[in-house]
């Protein structure tokens, strides 16, 4: 990249990296197209930028055309939403039935699953809405519904990699990824070890975030390590001298007693005169604090109002 790009540039170029879908990225290259300099030495940097432009431009206008005719969607339920991927027979459908409510048909045979798949994941009273996706095979945006499957992906707060242990892990990671990157999806990503009681002789060490499951092992780990990957907190509300209320409130994590307050009521801010905790976010049980106070997982929270 030139040395003497200008500050606009460098803006676009941050909003490029940071897009998830192709029209972000679209608006992005055009920004940096407009902004980026004219003079000899840039002319590679402009033609970068404008081949990265034709190719995005021609695969919306292919999804487009998929799409046409076709309506599909997938209305998202409960406090996130997660989807599962793997190529087939990785056992993305008996995850399902084991972790929510879902009762999607198990077979032996390739393929079984054809359209997604939902399913409600209850974690400590938090609604958690899981989608199987149709097992991912090489160009899979080229397929009839693979850029309305993907779609759902773009939606996701959460992408869980389901890998069949008992073949060869790289090539199905590599494969995966690939598609995801022809398709432009930069959603959180992390690795299930699937069918870990038919493991074959294969090094994991090198696969961060992988977390391995066999087929009589508990789930509530796998629930634990969920949660901890979708960016939310649960809080508890509760009433001077009484037991914490269930269930509890899904927030962002970062979240206030004012982000909390207005959950509850809106009133509850104007009216607000201070909220005692009981958890980890502050130094002893019951501390008084305010609006501002920054909640942690699991916080037990009394609002106090006028």
């Amino acid at each position: 990249m030139p040395t003497n790009v200008t500050i606009e540039y460098q803006l676009a170029e941050g909003e490029y990296n940071e897009a998830k879908t192709p029209n972000e990225k679209i608006i992005a290259l055009e920004k940096m197209l407009s902004t980026a300099p004219k003079h000899k030495s840039a002319e590679k940097l402009l033609q970068q930028i404008k081949q990265r432009l034709a190719k995005l431009k021609q695969q919306q206008e292919k999804e487009k055309k998929q799409k046409k005719g076709q309506h599909f969607s997938i209305k998202k339920e409960g406090a996130s939403q997660v989807s599962l991927i793997g190529i087939t027979n990785s056992g993305k459908s008996l995850l399902l039935n084991r972790l929510t409510n879902a009762d999607v048909k198990v077979e032996e045979y390739e393929f079984t699953t054809t359209m997604p798949e939902i399913g409600i994941m209850d974690y400590h009273g938090i609604k958690i809405q899981l989608i199987e996706i149709p097992a991912i095979v090489e160009d899979y945006l080229e397929k009839e519904k693979g850029p309305l499957f993907f779609g759902v992906l773009r939606n996701s707060d959460l992408i869980l990699i389901i890998l069949d242990l008992s073949k060869d892990v790289n090539f199905q990671l590599s494969l995966i990824k690939n598609e995801l990157k022809k398709a432009n999806i930069k959603n959180k990503t992390v690795l299930i070890g699937n069918k870990k009681d038919k493991m074959i002789n294969q090094s994991l060490e090198k696969f961060n975030n992988l977390f391995l499951i066999s087929s009589s092992d508990n789930l509530d780990k796998l629930k634990d390590f969920i949660w901890s990957n979708i960016n939310l907190i649960k809080v508890y509300t509760k009433q001077p001298g009484k037991e914490k209320d269930f269930p509890p409130i899904a927030l962002k994590k970062g979240s206030t007693v004012m982000d909390l307050a207005k959950e509850i009521h809106k009133d509850f801010i104007k009216k607000f005169k201070f909220a005692r905790i009981f958890g980890k976010s502050v130094k002893f049980s019951g501390c008084k604090v305010g609006l501002e106070h920054v909640l942690q997982d699991d916080d037990a929270v009394e609002i106090h109002i006028e």
